[in-house]
């Protein structure tokens, strides 16, 4: 099946960060980053999000034997989050770019899952093999990136056919402007972010707005399923 898409159009970023940059910056952070996260009350935002029908319908399907992997894992909140929603341990996967992240990561989940699995690498070229994961997760990390759909590809790779991604990322406007200033990162609006998955070869796509809190304001989030059969994406630009 052929799908012909239009990739929906980004500002070219000039300045986005290199991978030395950001590592330098959260290998900075990593120390204060749970109180960080804690002081914007998103690891609330996140287990709502999880605790969402649509979300929670997604992840019916996990029980003990599930391998789950969250791309720029950090210090384990989004994880946390998923942990929380479902009813049987998952093994999780994490990967990020700062060591000192894993570190809190791995403290974090050691005593939530029957198996972790936390590596430095780079999202964008994934050492695992094809179709690995029953669901793949992650937030605020295509923020940094300036081609989103190559690491979607990349994540679509290794995620199983029917198997869920779920995301989120920072909004697009004035608060994402002034956290730029710091994080080097770009915002999304809705449509973007729900037609970046669509590209990538995701169905079923939903996006969403949180609903309380500082995520309601900074955050979008979104769910896609990869589809069960083979589909090639024809790009125009």
């Amino acid at each position: 099946m052929l799908l012909k898409t239009t990739i929906p159009t980004l500002d070219h970023w000039k300045t986005a960060p290199s991978i030395d940059t950001l590592r330098s910056l959260y290998d900075a952070s990593a120390e204060h980053w749970d109180d960080y996260l804690a002081r914007l009350r998103q690891p609330l935002d996140y287990q709502l999000l999880f605790k969402s029908r649509a979300v929670r319908n997604g992840l019916s399907h996990l029980d003990h034997t599930s391998k789950i992997l969250d791309c720029g894992v950090g210090t384990g909140a989004f994880s946390l989050a998923l942990l929380d929603s479902i009813a049987h341990p998952v093994q999780v996967s994490g990967v990020d770019i700062s060591y000192p992240m894993l570190t809190h990561a791995q403290q974090n989940l050691k005593n939530r899952c029957p198996a972790l699995d936390l590596r430095w690498g780079d999202i964008r070229r994934l050492l695992f093999t094809d179709d690995s994961f029953d669901a793949i997760i992650f937030a605020h990390v295509l923020e940094h990136l300036a081609d989103p759909v190559a690491a979607l590809h990349e994540l679509l790779r290794v995620l199983k056919p029917g198997a869920p991604l779920i995301g989120s990322v920072t909004r697009k406007g004035l608060g994402q402007v002034l956290m730029s200033l710091r994080w080097h990162n770009r915002g999304y609006a809705s449509h973007q972010l729900d037609a970046f998955l669509q590209v990538a070869g995701l169905e079923a796509v939903q996006t969403f707005d949180y609903g309380t809190g500082w995520s309601k304001w900074m955050c979008i989030a979104a769910i896609g399923v990869k589809p069960r059969r083979a589909i090639t994406v024809s790009s125009q630009h």
